[in-house]
């Protein structure tokens, strides 16, 4: 079984036990705070992944960041995780657990590559064009990319959309090619 799929049964396991204890936006909320222990002390994710670090080291280091921070039921969640040696799935679990979480509320992540910043009402703009497109609320991140010349590529999901000035060269390029714009 991929670790992808274990991280996803994790993360509903969580969910169902929130629900459950009517804790979802509680557990919402450290989940979050995880995510973002986890992004902002790299050192942390390598430390629980780490297969030579005993697991009595990393309940106590779990209890010791997160005890006065989490609620019980997901401060339970981690210690079960290391008592079953998947924590080293921490980041995984979090990411597919706010993947979930998104799409029950209707939310769709999105990454935008720009060649230039873009300001406040270009993303505005933005934004409104990818919710008309896909009727959910966007959680927009955007990305500085010099080598597209200009335009933009949306990605959502596993789908991409390719409005960058390098796709429209190239297909300009592949029609000239082909005849397609040959004089009559």
């Amino acid at each position: 079984m991929s670790d992808t799929t274990i991280a996803r049964r994790y993360a509903g396991a969580l969910y169902e036990e929130a629900h459950s204890s009517s804790a979802v936006e509680a557990t919402d909320a450290d989940v979050a705070l995880i995510r973002e222990s986890l992004e902002g002390a790299p050192d942390l994710g390598h430390f629980f992944g780490s297969p030579v670090i005993s697991r009595e080291k990393k309940e106590s280091t779990a209890k010791a960041l997160f005890a006065e921070r989490l609620q019980p039921l997901t401060m339970n969640f981690l210690l079960l995780m290391i008592n079953k040696g998947r924590e080293q799935l921490f980041p995984e679990v979090v990411a597919a657990y706010q993947a979930m979480r998104d799409e029950q509320s209707g939310i769709v992540r999105v990454t935008a590559r720009v060649a230039h910043p873009v300001d406040a009402s270009e993303e505005a703009s933005l934004i409104s064009a990818i919710e008309a497109k896909t009727g959910k609320t966007v959680r927009l991140n955007i990305e500085v990319d010099t080598s597209i010349l200009g335009g933009v590529v949306v990605e959502i999901g596993d789908t991409v959309y390719d409005g960058s000035f390098v796709n429209q060269l190239k297909t300009l390029r592949e029609r000239l090619e082909e005849g397609v714009y040959a004089a009559s």
